[in-house]
């Protein structure tokens, strides 16, 4: 008789047993997912090995979709998998929702009026990228400055004398080494903005970040980007030298930056905070990524930006275009006076 008691006591418990089981289970999941899927929420985009998979946000929400569809599908016959299948799938929604909406569109630039200054951006490959296309992008964005990631001081003064050539303005070449390579970071300043002298206030670290400010005082002060990648043995000095950077935009009256970060707005250094603004999330291209060229912008990551001081410049339009000969996609961004 008490044997037949305690059995149907265990039959009892079995359910709450299960509920309980399914509970923890789809907790442990919801939790695994929104980890993978937003690092940035808590505090995790700059560890290993979050660093790494954070840029990539529509790749890993493709990822945490489709597991939600096999667990979904699981669900079909074992209901205990559907919570975890409903987790997966806002995780997935979060990421996907993210990134449209900072904006993958490849973008486009408004005429330029008076006061405008436009920025491009393009990281040259160790001087391997087309010149030429470097150019074209130049004259045909109307670019005042331009930021040269990876470059020579040769490959520079070569791409500054064929924008002199093709529109007759002169342009500045300012250009800083990376320490140990053959190559480095150049800014080319046309002299529609006046004439420049370089800062040196970014030169610290593995990478080289060149500013320069107008001799007049009058005009953008201006920085061309390059930090150390998030690569296992720089990764202190890549958080350093990205936060060291948007710093530096917060805290420069009139500053324009453009460059390569390797850091996407989810990494710590760039979830901008005061006056700093990047223009891609102002104007929809902010998630179309940057790299690796070789992939569709969909799937890339954005680590080429271009930021500004917003109390003095607001966005009014950017352009995300392919660089031949780099493994960079080119960005050009066209800023205007705040009133």
């Amino acid at each position: 008789m008490e044997s037949r008691t305690s059995g149907a006591a265990r039959r009892l418990q079995s359910p709450s047993a299960a509920v309980t089981g399914t509970v923890v289970a789809t907790g442990v999941v919801a939790a695994g997912a929104a980890v993978v899927g937003a690092p940035d929420w808590f505090g995790l985009s700059g560890a290993r090995p979050f660093v790494w998979t954070v840029p990539f946000r529509v790749p890993v929400g493709l990822g945490l979709a489709g597991l939600a569809v096999v667990t979904g599908l699981a669900g079909i016959r074992w209901r205990r998998a559907l919570p975890a299948a409903v987790a997966l799938a806002l995780a997935a929604a979060g990421s996907l929702g993210t990134t449209l909406a900072r904006g993958v569109s490849a973008g486009d630039l408004p005429p330029a009026r008076d006061g405008d200054v436009t920025f491009l951006a393009a990281n040259v490959l160790t001087a391997r990228a087309d010149a030429d296309a470097v150019v074209r992008l130049a004259v045909e964005g109307g670019a005042d400055a331009v930021s040269l990631p990876e470059s020579t001081q040769e490959y520079a003064a070569d791409v500054a004398a064929r924008i002199q050539a093709r529109t007759g303005s002169a342009m500045q070449v300012f250009h800083l080494d990376d320490p140990g390579v053959h190559y480095g970071t150049s800014l080319l300043v046309s002299d529609r903005l006046g004439r420049y002298r370089a800062t040196g206030e970014l030169t610290d670290g593995t990478k080289a970040t060149v500013t320069a400010e107008p001799v007049s005082g009058q005009g953008p002060v201006l920085a061309a980007v390059h930090t150390a990648a998030p690569v296992p043995q720089h990764l202190h000095e890549w958080a350093v030298e990205v936060q060291a950077v948007a710093d530096w935009c917060a805290a420069t009256p009139g500053a324009l930056l453009a460059g390569d970060f390797n850091a996407t707005l989810d990494h710590p250094g760039l979830q901008l905070a005061g006056s700093c603004v990047d223009a891609g999330e102002q104007t929809g291209t902010g998630a179309r990524g940057t790299w690796p060229a070789r992939v569709p912008a969909l799937l890339g990551a954005t680590i080429d930006h271009a930021l500004a001081d917003g109390n003095r410049w607001r966005a009014v339009g950017t352009r995300v275009q392919d660089l031949p000969g780099s493994d960079h996609r080119a960005v050009l961004a066209r800023w205007r006076p705040v009133s």
